[in-house]
């Protein structure tokens, strides 16, 4: 796998850490850093489980993007992934050649996958992850629109209804399918709300915990 990596001398790089609970249950643990230099940025980032989940129900994603960033505007070029379930081991790599992704992988195409050549304009999962938890200022707080492609499956992710509480602002959000998926998981839910509640630090506002309904559960990404 290769690695992305700018000049420290020259580039701005900000280390993210967070546990991921699963119904209040430490599971596993996302951490990434995010280089930039001037409009380039690069972002390497590992999901893994730890504990007593991570003895019973093994998993490791390891993933890198490459890319151009305007603000919040992000035009990836290049994506890898190495996936580690303890059975099973897959990787994928996408390029992007004019916004529009060119998958290779050696699974076998499924006919409920999308075809790549529809989805120009979408994010790779590993940046629209960073661009959702990136940090913002405040004018820009709640106003994220993330179309992610994961080489098979379409989902948007949209973020709305800033709130102030007394602990910080709060944004509202939705993760929605779009297509790729079976019918199975069709059945098994469309959209699933998630939460983003941020604090003031360094002039900036930054996620402090992230959580999501998913079929599990609950799911809490909490800063570290």
């Amino acid at each position: 796998m290769v690695i992305f990596s700018f000049s420290t001398a020259i580039a701005d790089t900000q280390q993210y850490r967070f546990d991921v609970h699963i119904r209040g249950i430490k599971a596993g643990v996302l951490r990434y850093a995010l280089n930039s230099q001037g409009e380039k940025y690069s972002i390497h980032g590992i999901l893994e489980s730890t504990g007593l989940v991570g003895i019973l129900v093994r998993y490791k994603f390891d993933a890198q993007a490459l890319g151009n960033r305007f603000g919040n505007t992000y035009q990836p070029e290049y994506y890898s992934e190495v996936s580690d379930t303890g059975r099973r081991k897959s990787e994928k790599v996408i390029r992007y050649r004019s916004g529009v992704p060119e998958v290779t992988s050696k699974k076998p195409k499924k006919p409920h996958w999308l075809d790549p050549s529809t989805q120009k304009g979408t994010l790779d999962p590993m940046t629209a992850m960073a661009a959702l938890l990136s940090d913002q200022l405040k004018k820009n707080l709640c106003e994220l629109n993330l179309p992610m492609f994961d080489g098979t499956r379409r989902v948007d992710i949209t973020l709305s209804g800033l709130k102030m509480t007394e602990k910080g602002p709060r944004c509202t959000g939705v993760y929605q399918r779009i297509g790729g998926f079976t019918e199975k998981e069709w059945s098994d839910g469309e959209s699933f709300p998630f939460i983003l509640d941020y604090e003031f630090e360094g002039g900036l506002y930054r996620v402090k915990r992230f959580d999501i309904t998913t079929l599990r559960g609950r799911a809490s990404f909490v800063r570290k």
